[in-house]
C-alpha cells in the first residue's frame, strides 16, 4: 500500500523539479551503519529497534540496510496516520460544514463524554460530538469547493468506508467516534505532566502517533525569540544566514490550536523564518535560501503550486487568525501585528462565520521572490540526509519544531546526526523538542530560550522552551 504512494511522491519531486537547493552532484543518501554504531553502543539495548537487539557487530553490516528500508516505509506510512489525525481536528474545529460551536482545548472534556465502568475509561460521543459528526457527513456528500472536505473523502475512500451506502456511514459515524475520542484524550493527556513519566516517555511522547502536518501561529512567535537571543550572544554573526532548512514546514489545515476553515490550506513557517531572520538582522543581504524536508505528499505538493504560481508573478496570500478568547502575551500579540512586514504587505481578508467565535485576522500578501526563495525536497530526516554537500551548499540554521517528539531515542538520536551532516561549522539546529544530549551526539546545545505565548484560565502559562545546538 506504501509503496506506489512514496514512488509517487518522487515522481513529482522529478516532474516538478523539487530537487532543493543543493547541487546537481548532491543527492539524497540513506543513514550508513558507520553513523548508527556510535549511538548503539550508548543507548541501552531495551531502546535499540527490536530487528537489531541481540545481534552481533558482523550481523549488523547486512541488517542495517534492510532495517533502514523497512524503517523508511513505516515512517512514511504514519503521514498517513497524520491525515486522519487532521481529518478529526477539522471536524472538532472546523466551521465551514456545520453552524455547530467550534470546539476549543479547554472544551475537549465537553466534547467527549468521560464514562467510568469496572475501573476502566470509556468515552462517549457528547451531543456536540454528534452533531458535529452528522453535519460533517453531510458536507462529506457533497463538498462543493471545500478543499478540506475534499482531502476528508480521499482519507476516508483510502480506508474503505463508503458514504454512498447506510452501512458506509455508519462505519464512518463509529470511525470518528473512536478516532475523535483518541485524539481528544491524546490532546488533553499531553497538556497534563505525568510526574511518574520517565524521562525518555516526555521527550517522545508522540512516538506512537501519525505524523500531523499542522501549523500554528505562536511557534513561529518563538522561532523568533530564540533567533533574537542568537543574535544578541553573538553565536551567529549579523546578515550571514544564506541557507536555512526547515524539517517539517507544517501546512495549516484545521489544528487543535490556532486551526480555522475559513480560508484555504496555508503554510506559515518558511515564510515566518525568512521574515524573523530579516527582522533581527541575521539574514544575508543576498537574501535567504529555504529547503523544506518533509515527506507528505500534500505539503510537498502545496509547496510546489506556490512556486509555480509565483514564477508567474502572484503572490502567496497568508491569513493570520487570533482567537480574542485566548489571553496572547503582549508580546505574541505584537508580533503578530507585524507579522509578514518584511517579506510582504498587508491585504485584505475572507470574514470568519459566526461560528468561528471571537477571532480578529490579518492578512498579508508574500511577494513572489519570497515564494521562490523556499524549494520542498522529499526527506525521511530521520534516515536521510543530503550529501554531499560542499562548503558554500551547508545549512547555517536547521529548524525543526513539534517534530522529534514523533520519535523514540534512538530515532532522535539518528536524526541528529542527519541534521548535523547538513550543517556548516559552527551552524546552528533550533528545536522545541526536548532531546537527550547522547556523547556521541554530533551537536552540542549552546543556548535555550522560554517563551511565553499565553495565560490559560487555570492562572498557568502556555508556551514553549527551544534550545539551539551547534555543530562544532
Amino acid at each position: 500500500m506504501f509503496r506506489p504512494r512514496a514512488f509517487t511522491v518522487r515522481l513529482l519531486v522529478v516532474l516538478l523539479g523539487l530537487g532543493g537547493l543543493a547541487s546537481a552532484e548532491s543527492a539524497t543518501v540513506n543513514i550508513p551503519l558507520a553513523d548508527g554504531r556510535p549511538i548503539l553502543e550508548i543507548v541501552q539495548p531495551q531502546l535499540w529497534p527490536a530487528e537489531l537487539r541481540g545481534k552481533p557487530p558482523t550481523a549488523l553490516v547486512s541488517l542495517w540496510p534492510e532495517w533502514v528500508a523497512r524503517e523508511d516505509a513505516a515512517i512514511r506510512t504514519r503521514v498517513q496516520a497524520g491525515d486522519e489525525d487532521s481529518i478529526i481536528n477539522f471536524l472538532l474545529f472546523g466551521t465551514s460544514f456545520t453552524k455547530q460551536p467550534r470546539a476549543t482545548e479547554t472544551q475537549l472534556a465537553g466534547i467527549l463524554v468521560r464514562q467510568r465502568e469496572s475501573g476502566a475509561t470509556t468515552f462517549l460521543p457528547s451531543p456536540l460530538l454528534k452533531g458535529r459528526i452528522e453535519d460533517f457527513i453531510a458536507g462529506l456528500a457533497s463538498p462543493a469547493g471545500n478543499e478540506r472536505l475534499h482531502f476528508a473523502r480521499e482519507v476516508i475512500a483510502r480506508l474503505g468506508m463508503d458514504l454512498s451506502t447506510e452501512a458506509g456511514r455508519m462505519r464512518l459515524r463509529r470511525y470518528l467516534e473512536d478516532r475523535a475520542a483518541l485524539v481528544g484524550s491524546a490532546v488533553h493527556a499531553s497538556t497534563l505532566s505525568d510526574p511518574n513519566a520517565s524521562l525518555v516517555d516526555q521527550i517522545t511522547i508522540f512516538r506512537d502517533r501519525g505524523l500531523s502536518s499542522d501549523s500554528a501561529i505562536p511557534i513561529e512567535f518563538g522561532i523568533e525569540q530564540a533567533l533574537v537571543a542568537i543574535a544578541a550572544d553573538g553565536t551567529i554573526a549579523p546578515a550571514s544566514v544564506r541557507r536555512v532548512a526547515i524539517i517539517g514546514p507544517g501546512l495549516d489545515f484545521t489544528d487543535k490550536q490556532e486551526g480555522y476553515d475559513f480560508y484555504p490550506p496555508q503554510t506559515i513557517q518558511p515564510f515566518a523564518v525568512i521574515d524573523s531572520l530579516r527582522r533581527v538582522g541575521l539574514a544575508a543581504s543576498a537574501g535567504v535560501q529555504v529547503t523544506t524536508f518533509d515527506l507528505s505528499p500534500r505539503v510537498l505538493g502545496h509547496i510546489a503550486t506556490a512556486r509555480t504560481r509565483a514564477k508567474q508573478g502572484r503572490p502567496y496570500s497568508l491569513v493570520l487568525p487570533r482567537e480574542l478568547d485566548r489571553s496572547w502575551s503582549p508580546e505574541l500579540t505584537v508580533y503578530w501585528q507585524r507579522f509578514g512586514d518584511r517579506i510582504g504587505q498587508p491585504s485584505s481578508v475572507p470574514a470568519p462565520p459566526p461560528a468561528a467565535g471571537r477571532v480578529s485576522v490579518r492578512g498579508v500578501l508574500v511577494q513572489p521572490s519570497v515564494v521562490l526563495a523556499i524549494e520542498p525536497r522529499d526527506l525521511n530526516i530521520v534516515l536521510q540526509r543530503i550529501e554531499p554537500l560542499a562548503p558554500g551548499e551547508q545549512f547555517d540554521v536547521i529548524v525543526a519544531t513539534n517534530i522529534l517528539l514523533y520519535y523514540d531515542v534512538f530515532e532522535q538520536s539518528l536524526a541528529l546526526t542527519n541534521i548535523a551532516k547538513m550543517l556548516r561549522p559552527g551552524g546552528l539546529f533550533l528545536t522545541n523538542d526536548r532531546l537527550l544530549e547522547l556523547p556521541a551526539a554530533p551537536v552540542r546545545s549552546t543556548g535555550e530560550r522560554e517563551v511565553t505565548y499565553m495565560k490559560l484560565p487555570d492562572s498557568s502559562v502556555k508556551g514553549d522552551h527551544l534550545t539551539w545546538y551547534q555543530r562544532p
